[in-house]
């Protein structure tokens, strides 16, 4: 009997453990469900597939990496918002302003200059001549670092003809992007982080936006040193979709710096055959460690890449396979 009733234990035993998990599962999940459904937990994108394809009718927001060679520029397209992040040298100004156009724009409700290098600022005095400004941000430099280049010089009169101010671009700056009634998109400086630096690539506004479940970081051309700096100050600077640091240069995309972003794709702006072999082949290789999906805009143009706030999907000007070396 005794051995009967300590089988009859172990059996019941057996059969409890697994109730009271599936109990403890089911309580999770329908917590987890309901943080959902209140808006207080947000599900992790995926890139699209047949079962969540996200086309450009369907997506909410727009990211466009527009190629202008050697250099930067991002459009953001948030319902009724635009955002527009750097614009090339000069002469892709009028590229830049002929393809914002092509899009119907009338106004730009912000216009980021991430720091004052030509390939980066450029082109912004053709396109802030040419459209309704909202707000104009870029970093405040000032000392010996403050810029003497005609381009930068454009720059600060063509603000100034259209009775703009700038706003010093630093970390803690949030806007809210209107999507739809019911949704908004955020934009949030996680950089410069300190007032002064060596180096004008590290003054570089670094820019973190948010829809839903999906998220986006730009980077401008901020160093190792400026990327220390965003780290040590705990901001959140997760991202499914980096915009790769300083063209994809040996100096920028910090092992530390992508084990905090872990992106699952990666864009970078650089020129065809330029003298400066960028992207660094080390930097793909850290790169390949988080994704295997990396643009370059020499080898596949202009990318957009659209978002559900669930879901994104990209869509390259050429080619349909990424290029990963």
């Amino acid at each position: 009997m005794a051995a009967s009733r300590k089988s009859s234990k172990k059996a019941s035993m057996k059969i409890s453990l697994p109730l009271w998990i599936i109990i403890i599962l089911l309580l999770l999940g329908t917590g987890y469900a309901a943080g959902i459904e209140a808006g207080y937990i947000d599900e992790p994108a995926v890139i699209a597939s047949e079962e969540n394809n996200v086309t450009p009718n369907k997506a909410d927001i727009e990211v466009h990496y527009i190629d202008v060679g050697q250099g930067d520029c991002e459009l953001i397209l948030a319902g009724d918002t635009s955002v527009l992040i750097d614009a090339g040298e000069t002469e892709y100004g009028e590229k830049v302003t002929e393809y914002l156009s092509s899009l119907n724009i009338k106004k730009l409700d912000y216009v980021i200059a991430t720091h004052p290098h030509s390939d980066h600022i450029g082109g912004l005095p053709n396109v802030i001549n040419s459209f309704e400004i909202g707000k104009i941000l870029m970093p405040k430099i000032t000392g010996d670092m403050t810029p003497t280049s005609k381009s930068y010089e454009n720059l600060l009169n063509a603000i100034k003809s259209k009775g703009l101010k700038a706003t010093a671009a630093k970390a803690g700056l949030k806007y809210t992007l209107p999507v739809s009634d019911e949704k908004n998109a955020v934009i949030e400086f996680v950089a410069p982080v300190k007032e002064s630096y060596d180096s004008l690539n590290n003054y570089s506004a670094v820019i973190r936006l948010v829809y839903g479940g999906t998220s986006f970081l730009f980077t401008g051309d901020a160093e190792n040193e400026a990327e220390k700096d965003i780290l040590a100050d705990g901001a959140d600077i997760s991202a499914d979709i980096l915009k790769v640091g300083h063209h994809g240069s040996s100096s920028s995309s910090s092992k530390a710096f992508l084990e905090a972003v872990k992106p699952k794709l990666c864009i970078i702006s650089v020129g065809a055959g330029n003298s400066y072999n960028h992207p660094n082949a080390k930097t793909i290789e850290r790169l390949n460690i988080f994704t295997k999906q990396i643009y370059r805009t020499d080898l596949n143009g202009t990318v957009i890449v659209y978002s559900d706030g669930k879901a994104f999907t990209t869509k390259a000007e050429r080619g349909t396979d990424n290029a990963d070396s």
